[in-house]
This record gives C-alpha cells, sequence and structure tokens, in this order.
C-alpha cells in the first residue's frame, strides 16, 4: 500500500500537476481606493523559468489565461528564462515567447520587474520585455492614472539576489495618498521595505517549493526566500503575497504548489464585489 501510494503521488507530481496552472483570486480592500479605481483587475505572473520544462504549449495556456480575464494591468514578478538553458536556446523559441508576451493586452499596461536570473542575461531579458512592451521598474516607480485621473503607484525594485535593491530611489517622490503596490522579486526583503509607504507586496522567487516536502523544504529554501517563502504575511498592516510562480526548474514536477496566476480587484471598502468571472 505504502509502495503505491508513493507511486501515485509521484505520478500526479510529474503527469498532471505539471500540466495545470490554478487562478487565484484576491480582493485589495483599502480606504485609498476610491470609486474610480475600485474594480481595476491586475494580473500577476512571475518565475516563468522559459526554456527546459517550460514549453510553448503551456507558454500558450498561460497567456490565454492571462488573456481571458480582461486584466486592466498586467505585472510580471522576475525570473523569464530557465537559467540553465538559456544559452543553447534557439533564436526561434526567443521570438516565440516575445511574440507571446507582446500578445498580452491590458488597458493600463503592462509592467515587469527583474528576478535573480534575469540579472545573468540582462541585455537579452530587457530587450525582449521591451520589444513585447513592458516597462521595466529598475528600482523606480510607476504612477497608473485611469481615464478620471485616479491613481494608483506601483513601485519596482531589483532582486534581493544578485542585485542591488535601492528603496530609496524606488521610492523617491512617490505619493503616499496613493494606493501603492511593490514588486520585489525575493521575498525577504519584506522587513526592509516595511519601512516605506506601500500597501501590498508581490513577491515569487520560491515557486512555493515547487516540489514542497513538509519539514523538508524547511531545509532547502534558496537564498531571498528564507523568511518569507510562501502564501501571504501580514505586519503592521502591510501584506506581503508570495505567489508559486509558474516555472519549473531542475526537475519536471510540482507538489504541493501548484503553478498560478493571481488576480487581484481594487475595491472600496463597504463596495460589494461580486465575482462574475468564473475560473476560465
Amino acid at each position: 500500500m505504502f509502495a503505491l501510494v508513493v507511486f501515485l503521488m509521484y505520478y500526479n507530481a510529474t503527469n498532471i500537476n505539471t500540466k495545470q496552472i490554478n487562478v487565484r483570486k484576491e480582493i485589495l480592500k483599502s480606504d485609498k481606493i476610491d470609486d474610480d479605481v475600485d474594480g481595476l483587475l491586475i494580473a500577476y505572473f512571475s518565475d516563468l523559468n522559459y526554456g527546459n520544462y517550460i514549453d510553448n504549449e503551456f507558454l500558450d495556456e498561460t497567456i490565454r489565461k492571462l488573456n481571458v480575464f480582461e486584466p486592466d494591468l498586467i505585472i510580471f514578478g522576475g525570473d523569464l528564462f530557465d537559467n540553465s538553458v538559456v544559452q543553447g536556446l534557439s533564436q526561434e523559441k526567443i521570438d516565440y515567447l516575445k511574440e507571446s508576451l507582446s500578445s498580452l493586452d491590458a488597458k493600463y499596461g503592462k509592467f515587469a520587474v527583474y528576478g535573480d536570473t534575469d540579472l545573468y542575461n540582462k541585455d537579452l531579458v530587457t530587450d525582449l520585455l521591451n520589444q513585447a512592451d513592458f516597462t521595466i521598474l529598475d528600482n523606480s516607480h510607476h504612477l497608473i492614472s485611469t481615464d478620471r485621473n485616479s491613481s494608483i503607484n506601483i513601485v519596482g525594485t531589483q532582486p534581493y539576489v544578485n542585485g542591488t535593491v535601492d528603496l530609496n530611489t524606488a521610492f523617491s517622490g512617490i505619493n503616499s495618498d496613493n494606493y501603492t503596490i511593490i514588486i520585489s522579486h525575493c521575498p525577504d526583503i519584506f522587513d526592509e521595505a516595511e519601512n516605506y509607504s506601500f500597501d501590498y507586496m508581490l513577491s515569487g522567487h520560491s515557486r512555493g517549493g515547487q516540489v514542497n516536502l513538509p519539514v523538508i523544504s524547511f531545509f532547502t529554501r534558496d537564498e531571498g526566500c528564507k523568511k518569507y517563502f510562501s502564501g501571504k504575511n501580514t505586519k503592521n498592516g502591510k501584506t506581503i503575497d508570495i505567489t508559486n510562480g509558474l516555472g519549473r526548474i531542475h526537475s519536471n514536477a510540482r507538489f504541493m504548489a501548484d503553478a498560478e496566476i493571481v488576480f487581484y480587484t481594487l475595491n472600496k471598502p463597504y463596495n460589494i464585489v461580486s465575482d462574475t468571472q468564473e475560473n476560465k
């Protein structure tokens, strides 16, 4: 019986979970959100790790799921390629990734931050994201203004691992009266970032462990996600949300850490949000 359970777990991790992309939905409430940005939909995806275990079929499904909900804003959280194979990728595959990312559509734009492996191939990643119409937030911020001139801030930093996080520069001149989201690939920067004016933080990097074995995974956490590893943590009214990401590295398996895309809906307090979008 034990052998059967182990086999079924292995089969599920390598043949079923590797083909699934979950859609997680979150509602962000704040007094800083007014009527004009109430209902704004943000799509967040991270850790694509394209090029080895992530093939074009998986990429196509990722793009489809991102576009089907027609988000107002799209954010990529870093680690575009599987760094172990990026130097051997054909130009055809690189072009396919660029065209796929170009096909993403969002009313108020597409934004990205660098992940730790992106900096090993910074010129390639920068060029590809720019050609796909992504604005890279490199220790900088951007004001998102709606048609009625209501605004939110998005702040992006370099990764804690391999990068140089400069929060002073990233937050310089920001209007703290606006709802503010910070994107930083490695979640362990959360304690330092807490000293700055933001409301919600998006991170990735850990892939939720990818193969998340109880107890064992605690001792195998990568640098940059040793303290904050997965899920949501709130401290002094500020929340960090760490996505499992999409990709796979080292092994073609997922266990207790399903690949995901996250959709955030901004909600003015006391307004009723109806979830009319089904999980497509």
